[in-house]
Parts: C-alpha cells; sequence; structure tokens
C-alpha cells in the first residue's frame, strides 16, 4: 500500500497477479532502467506514458524522451492506436523544448527547428492513425503558436472544440491565439467561459480575464480581476507581476511632465504627481510580494531591474538582469533578460558589451523594438552610419510613430554629407507626431483651441531643425527657433544659458524682413544674456566657457553692425566692425563689410582694396576677399582683373565655388554681347569682321552657358545662373524659351540666407559670407542695391522677350510692374530712416544725419527709373504703330515727353 502523499506507480507482473511498486519520488536516474523493468514485464503503452510524465514533472525532459521513444519502439504494430498518446505527448515536449532559450537546453547541438521539425514529423503519424483525437489537434495549436502563427493555432483549437466544445485546454489555447491576434474581445469571453466551468483551475483565467480587460482600456476591472486572482492562489507570482506593470504603466503615464503641466492650475499638478507616486509605491509592493514568492522568477527579475536602472543603480539592474538570464525558462524572457543586461551596459557606458547583449537579444526575439533601436545607437556610436540608418528604419517600419527613432534618423542624417533634407523630412514627421498626440490628448479632456506647443517639452527638437532650416529657408529656421525659445522659457525661466539662440533669432528676423524693433528686441537680448553670463564666468575662471561667451558676444556684435547696415546706418556698422577687426584681426567677415563699406559708400576704392589685400594675406586660401575684389574690379570696368581673380578662385581655392563660376559666366555674356553688337554694326553683316564677331560670340555664349550650367548643378536654386542662362537663351534668338524661364527665375526669386553671422550650438562658431546666388532679394544692404534686385531685372527681361517675340501688350504690363517695383523698393529704401531711433539703445550717442542710400545708388536708381520709362514708351509705340491705337500712341509720346523733359530737351508742343 502506498503512504499518504507520496504517489506510487503500479506495474504488473507478467503472469502474475502481483504489481511492482515504485515510488515516483525515488525514479531512476537514468530511465533505461524503467523501460527495462516494463520490457521484462511486458507493461503497456500507458505505463511507458506515466513514467514519461513523471520525468516531465521533475525536470528531466530528456529522460521522458528516451521513455516515451522506448514505449513507441515496443509498441505492438497491430494496435496502433496505443502509440497515440505517447507520440502526441513526445511532440508536446518537444514543442515545450524548443520554446526554452537555446543557451539552458539540454538537447545539446539540437536546434529550434529541429525540434520543432521532429515534432510536426510525430503529429502527421499520430493524425494518420487518427484524424479525430483532440490532443493531437491540442499539440498542433501548441506547435502553431510557437511558431508564432496565431490563425494556424486557432484552427487547431477550434477542431478540437469540434469534437468536445468544453474541452479546457483547448478553450484557453484558443484565448492565447486570439490574444496573440489581438482580438481582445472574443478572448476575454473564452476566459470567461473557461471561468464559468473551472473557477479554480489552473491556469487561472482570470489572469488571462486581467490581461484582456487592460487591453480594452478597463485598467480598473483589469486590477480587480487580478486581484481575485491573488485572492484564490495567494503563491501565484503571475498576477503580482502584471498588478505590477499596470502600476508602472500609470505611473509613467501620470508623470509625464505634459500632462501635469496640462493641468494648468499648480495645485492639481502637485496632485497628479502625488497619485503618480502612490501608484509608483503600490508598483513596488507588488513586485516585492511577488519576490518573496519565487525569488528566481524571471519576469519579477527582469522588471526589478528596469526599476533599478530608472533609480540609477545600474550595477544592482546588472546583477538582477543576470539573474534573470539564468532562470528565465523561454526565450521571450530570456531575451528580455538580455535586454536588461544591455541597458545597465549601455548606461555604464560599455558600449561594445551593450552593443552584443542587444544583438543577443534579437537573436532570441527579432521583433523586440527597443533591443533594435539600441542596436542602432550604439552603432551610432561605432559611427557605422549605413548600418544605424537601416536599424532605425527596421524600427521605423514596425512603429511609424516612434517620436525616438524619427529623432535620431533626423539626428543622423543631419550629420551625414547631402542628406540634410532628409534629416529634416524625420524632424518635421516628429514635430506632425507630437501636435497629433496634442490634438488627441486635447480631445480627450475636452480642451479647446491649439495646444500643441504647450505640448512640447524638448527644445533641441527644434534647435536641430533650426541650425538645418539655416541653409534653406530663413522663415522656417526662425519659426523653429521661436518655438525652442518659448519651451526653454518655459523650462528654466529665460533660456539664459543659450544666448546663441536670441542671436539667431535677431539675425534670421533681418533676413525674414521682420520690424526693425522686433530685430532689435532679439538682438538685444542675446547681449544681454551673453553679458549676464560672461559676468557670472569670468570670477569662476571658467576658461572655455569664457572664451566660448567672448566668441559668441563678438558674433553678436556682428550681426548688430549688419542691422545697422540693413538700417543704411553704416557709418555705426563700420565702427563697430573696426572694433571687432581690432579685437580679432582675422575676423574675416567684419574686414570684408568694411572693404564693402569703404567702396559702396564711401566711394574709396584704395581703402576698400587695401581691406581686402589685408584678409588675403591673413587667409589667401579664402575665396571670400578674391570673389569680393574680382566684384570691385568688375564695378570698375575692370573686366581683366576681376576675371582672374574669379579664376583664381576656381583654380586654386574652390573648383566649386558658385560666385566665381557665376560670374565667369557673365563675363562670357557680357563679351558675347560685346561682340554681337560689333558684328551688328558692321556696313555688311556677310563681311570677315562681322562673321569672325559672331563666331566669337557664339563662343563666348557657349561658355557662359557651360558656367552657369556648372552652377546650376551645384546648386540648383541658384536663379542668379538661371537668370544668366535665359539671357544667353535670347540674345542667341530663343526669345520665347527665354521668356518663359525668365517669368520661372522671377517666381522664384524669393528671400533666403544672406551673409549674417548665425551662431552654431557647437563651440566653433561659423560665420557666413556674402553669397553669389541672387536668391536673397533683400536679406542684406548689398541686396538692397537696385543691381541687385533680381525680381525687377527678371522682370524687364521677361518684357524685352515679349517685345522680341510680338506679344506688346504682355511686354507693356510687366513693364509697368517693374516701375511699379522700383517705385517702391526706393520708398522703402528711404523710408527707413525711422529705424534711427530704434536703434538707439545700442549707440546712445549715435547721429541721425548719415544718409540712407549712397550718391551712387541713387545714380543707379535713376538711370533704371529713366531705362524703364523708355522701354515702356517703346513698347507702346511699337504697339500703337502695328495696331493704330491712337491712345496708345498718345501714352508712348506722353512716356517720350516726359524723359525729355527730365533731360531738359526740349521738343516741339505739338
Amino acid at each position: 500500500m502506498a503512504l499518504a502523499g507520496v504517489r506510487m506507480i503500479e506495474v504488473p507482473i507478467e503472469n502474475s497477479d502481483d504489481v511492482l511498486e515504485i515510488n515516483c519520488s525515488q525514479l531512476p536516474e537514468h530511465a533505461s532502467e524503467i523501460c527495462d523493468i516494463l520490457e521484462n514485464e511486458g507493461a503497456a503503452q500507458r505505463y511507458y506514458q506515466q513514467f514519461a510524465l513523471e520525468y516531465y514533472k521533475q525536470g528531466q525532459a530528456d529522460e521522458a524522451v528516451v521513455t516515451l521513444k522506448r514505449g513507441l519502439a515496443n509498441a505492438k504494430s497491430n494496435d496502433q492506436t496505443a502509440k497515440l498518446p505517447l507520440l502526441n505527448l513526445l511532440a508536446s515536449i518537444y514543442v515545450q523544448k524548443a520554446k526554452q532559450p537555446l543557451a539552458s537546453s539540454s538537447v545539446g547541438s539540437s536546434s529550434r527547428d529541429m525540434l520543432l521539425t521532429m515534432a510536426t514529423a510525430l503529429l502527421t503519424e499520430a493524425e494518420r492513425i487518427s484524424r479525430t483525437e483532440p490532443n493531437t489537434f491540442l499539440v498542433k495549436g501548441m506547435l502553431a503558436m510557437t511558431r508564432r502563427l496565431p490563425d494556424a493555432a486557432l484552427i487547431q483549437f477550434n477542431n478540437a472544440l469540434q469534437l468536445d466544445s468544453r474541452n479546457l485546454a483547448a478553450l484557453l489555447g484558443k484565448a492565447r491565439a486570439l490574444f496573440a491576434k489581438r482580438q481582445y474581445q472574443q478572448a476575454l469571453h473564452i476566459y470567461q467561459q473557461v471561468l464559468t466551468q473551472q473557477p479554480r483551475g489552473k491556469p487561472d483565467a482570470r489572469i488571462g480575464i486581467g490581461m484582456c480587460l487592460y487591453k480594452l482600456g478597463h485598467t480598473n476591472d483589469a486590477r480587480r480581476a487580478l486581484k481575485r486572482a491573488v485572492e484564490v492562489d495567494g503563491t501565484a507570482a503571475a498576477p503580482q507581476i502584471l498588478l505590477a506593470v499596470i502600476e508602472l504603466n500609470e505611473a509613467k503615464r501620470r508623470f509625464d511632465l505634459r500632462i501635469s503641466r496640462d493641468a494648468g492650475d499648480p495645485e492639481k499638478a502637485g496632485q497628479v504627481a502625488e497619485e503618480a507616486g502612490e501608484c509608483l509605491r503600490r508598483a513596488m509592493g507588488c513586485l516585492q510580494r511577488a519576490y518573496e514568492l519565487q525569488p528566481d522568477n524571471a519576469a519579477t527579475l527582469i522588471f526589478l531591474a528596469d526599476r533599478l536602472i530608472a533609480k540609477g543603480d545600474i550595477s544592482g539592474a546588472q546583477v538582477l538582469a543576470e539573474r534573470a538570464l539564468a532562470t528565465a525558462d523561454t526565450m521571450a524572457i530570456q531575451a528580455e533578460a538580455h535586454f536588461q543586461v544591455a541597458r545597465s551596459f549601455h548606461a555604464s557606458k560599455k558600449y561594445d558589451q551593450a552593443f552584443d547583449a542587444y544583438t543577443k537579444c534579437l537573436s532570441l526575439n527579432d521583433k523586440h523594438s527597443l533591443a533594435m533601436y539600441g542596436v542602432g545607437q550604439m552603432q551610432l556610436q561605432r559611427t557605422d552610419m549605413s548600418s544605424a540608418e537601416a536599424t532605425f528604419q527596421r524600427v521605423l517600419e514596425r512603429n511609424p510613430k516612434c517620436v525616438e527613432v524619427l529623432r535620431a534618423l533626423g539626428y543622423l542624417h543631419a550629420r551625414l554629407p547631402n542628406t540634410k533634407a532628409k534629416a529634416l523630412e524625420y524632424y518635421e514627421r516628429e514635430m506632425h507626431v507630437l501636435a497629433d498626440e496634442a490634438a488627441e490628448h486635447a480631445r480627450q479632456t475636452n480642451k479647446l483651441g491649439d495646444h500643441a506647443m504647450a505640448w512640447m517639452d524638448d527644445a533641441n527638437l527644434f534647435l536641430e531643425a533650426g541650425l538645418l532650416y539655416e541653409a534653406t529657408n530663413a522663415r522656417k529656421a526662425r519659426k523653429a527657433y521661436l518655438a525652442a525659445s518659448i519651451i526653454l522659457q518655459r523650462q528654466a525661466g529665460n533660456g539664459d544659458h543659450i544666448p546663441e539662440l536670441w542671436n539667431n533669432l535677431g539675425a534670421l528676423s533681418q533676413l525674414t524682413g521682420e520690424d526693425t524693433a522686433c530685430v532689435f528686441s532679439e538682438l538685444n537680448e542675446a547681449a544681454e544674456k551673453c553679458a549676464r553670463m560672461l559676468s557670472a564666468a569670468r570670477p569662476k575662471q571658467r576658461t572655455n566657457e569664457v572664451r566660448r561667451l567672448e566668441n559668441t558676444q563678438r558674433t553678436i556684435r556682428y550681426n548688430v553692425a549688419r542691422f545697422y547696415e540693413n538700417c543704411g546706418l553704416w557709418q555705426k556698422a563700420e565702427r563697430l566692425y573696426q572694433t571687432i577687426v581690432a579685437e580679432i584681426p582675422a575676423y574675416m567677415d567684419a574686414r570684408l563689410r568694411l572693404a564693402h563699406i569703404a567702396y559702396f559708400y564711401r566711394a574709396n576704392s584704395r581703402d576698400a582694396l587695401a581691406q581686402i589685400s589685408q584678409a588675403i594675406e591673413l587667409d589667401a586660401k579664402r575665396p571670400a576677399p578674391w570673389l569680393m575684389r574680382g566684384n570691385i574690379e568688375l564695378q570698375r570696368k575692370n573686366v581683366q582683373e576681376a576675371r582672374r581673380a574669379f579664376e583664381h578662385v576656381l583654380k586654386d581655392i574652390a573648383k566649386h565655388d558658385v560666385y566665381a563660376l557665376c560670374s565667369l559666366g557673365n563675363f562670357y555674356l557680357a563679351a558675347g554681347k560685346s561682340e554681337s553688337v560689333r558684328a551688328s554694326s558692321e556696313a555688311s553683316s556677310s563681311s570677315p569682321v562681322a562673321k569672325k564677331a559672331r563666331d566669337l560670340a557664339q563662343q563666348n555664349y557657349k561658355r557662359a552657358l557651360e558656367f552657369f550650367g556648372k552652377c546650376l548643378q551645384l546648386d540648383a536654386r541658384c536663379v542668379a545662373a538661371a537668370h544668366g542662362v535665359a539671357i544667353a537663351m535670347g540674345e542667341r534668338g530663343f526669345a520665347n524659351d527665354a521668356r518663359r524661364l525668365f517669368q520661372e527665375v522671377r517666381d522664384a526669386a524669393t528671400s533666403g540666407l544672406g551673409p549674417l553671422a548665425l551662431c552654431s550650438q557647437s563651440s566653433d562658431l561659423v560665420f557666413k559670407v556674402p553669397q553669389p546666388s541672387v536668391d536673397t532679394v533683400r536679406s542684406s544692404v548689398d541686396d538692397m542695391r537696385v543691381m541687385c534686385d533680381v525680381i525687377l531685372w527678371s522682370g524687364v527681361n521677361t518684357a524685352h522677350a515679349c517685345v522680341e517675340i510680338g506679344n506688346y501688350r504682355q511686354a507693356i504690363l510687366v513693364y509697368e510692374s517693374c516701375i511699379k517695383r522700383l517705385r517702391e523698393t526706393t520708398l522703402a529704401l528711404e523710408s527707413q530712416a525711422t529705424g534711427h531711433f530704434v536703434v538707439q539703445a545700442f549707440d546712445a550717442g549715435g547721429e541721425n544725419t548719415e544718409k540712407m542710400v549712397s550718391e551712387a545708388e541713387h545714380s543707379e536708381r535713376a538711370k533704371a527709373a529713366r531705362d524703364l520709362q523708355l522701354y515702356l514708351a517703346r513698347a507702346l509705340y511699337v504697339q500703337a504703330k502695328s495696331t493704330k491705337d491712337v491712345q496708345a500712341m498718345r501714352l508712348a509720346l506722353k512716356e517720350m515727353r516726359e524723359l525729355c523733359e527730365a533731360a531738359n530737351i526740349k521738343l516741339p508742343s505739338d
């Protein structure tokens, strides 16, 4: 007789009524001994099954496999049905072994796929014996779930339920498959059915009910279900762990600064924070109880490790994660343990070990997005940019609204060559995702209005985006920096620790044409913040910080000087530039601005060229002074000297410099025009001189097109090059094509970045110099000169082309719009005298007697006005003559009369 509490198996002795009692707690170490006994006594196959189950329950899966294989080998050929339980049990054990991590598997070199293949073969044999065995369907369902095929698993569990609708194992399997398919409502219904049939069964259906309710958003009901599971079985760790997960997630949600800040009322925000702390305390209590119940439970250890990392106890977290790794009994749990180990190495800056741990996690669970993101971070750390991009892209495919991945891709592309536009695309996507989150939160809380900026809490996103926008869109750059300033003011009072931000805002406000009061306010804010930081840093002898702030202060001073120039206060600007050059003789931008003022305002070419020569002595390999020298020589009509300066840049300094290429294109364009005029002035168009001049003109036009084409290859937005191409086409007789291109140039000529100095967010400050592309319409004083007005002259050339093709009506309309623009820009330039009163805060002793526009500029504008009036009169006259329009002829004569009167030329009264 078996003793109480001791499980005995009675094996009948062959040819006898006696039985052999075997104590299950004292099974032989090797199952072959039991199998020998069963074979000697001719025992039925069910005894092999019983002993296999005992070995399996005691954690000896390999011995269970040996027992089942011996039982199958001894099965009688005429009783195939006796093999069914053994086949199904052996397949089930293979499936369970396949779910275990390979590192802890006792199968040796057998792989997971091999185990699943062997299980499939056993199930195929079982199906051949009987197609109506419920256990076969159950094991096939388990196999499909292990292969992560919930649809296939659902079919098998339904097959089992068709045979027995109350089969609890099939019901539980079906519920798990539905949960895996995220059909939580249907899974909940099945779990409730199981609970009704077996309230005290294991596994406890209440755990599944709690998980489904949580996924459906019924958090409180999920808590109640899991707490009831704890009451029913106080020794179960699983419900404690799941309760901890619910409380941790709730704590994270409440700790979200955006949500607590959105509470508006400080008292209410404090209450939210207190509630979050209470959730965290409850979570830690649940984890503590789970740990007490099962100290080696891998899931508990993983969550505790996660909390220790959050608290900064990295070494303690690593110890727990490695314990979890040793006790994990499934691939999913071991993958999570590897992930926590990787996080601890990552936090300790042991990047190679972190990379290995992240990789091991992915080898066990290739869908672990956080581990994949960690691998991408480690690849960035190794500067393996291409691999990092591919990794982040895989994460983004699975999580298209993950702001961390979008930020990482933006950061990566911002530091790769020729991918800045891609970086901006990712930053903009992140902004849209955050805006959508803000809108959803406002909808859920019934709050009206735009809460997007209140939801944003990361200034770095907008600082990075603004830095990239500087090169393409000044308005968007300014908008991004403004957003960053709002966030910084909200988080740190005034964002005093980044004076560069306010400097950039002031610079960009000039480029985007903001009013002078706005520009002054932002630059003044930058100057004050920088001065305060310098005063605080100098006594503490923070050498690097003092050096950075002094450079920033100098940059702010340079931008103030550019502000004065934009206001026409060039004498004040000159004094500031001189101060900068006295401090830093190698400050190239300030020296070149002095050269610009000397030539264009003081009409002193000697001083201008002297400043340029000093700049070249300081840095002969910098193209900017050579380009300015070429520009000034062109203004002085020394075209050969100008050509040599531009060619020197391309030959010895920067062969892809757009300004030099465009300028040489203009040089050959002018040379071609000169030869065309010489050819047309010959008495005979067929003379050798005229023919040679035409050939030279065509050669020069061809060279011009080559230079302009190279410009456009390097900078597709260079409207000056496109304008040159259009002129060359018009001069070569393609007037209609030229007209279309002139119109496109005019449409494209909008404000862009000019030569203001923008502070980078790094310790190295980048100072920009005047650029050749004429897409900067009024971003600086240079662009305000009438000869740099691309919109004006592209319009004039459009009208010229219309005259050439005989479209006089359109030409007249365009000439009139050009005359209107010239008048408006002249008035705007002169009206900037009002800016004197705004800028006095920078220089209280400043005079208000400076000329807003130089005499040379006055002369240029007067000449342009006369030329435009003459063009209009000519178009009116030709149209009137061709259409016999008396009214048009009167208008033409009126324009001519006004021109003559302005030139003191007397005409007959009629």
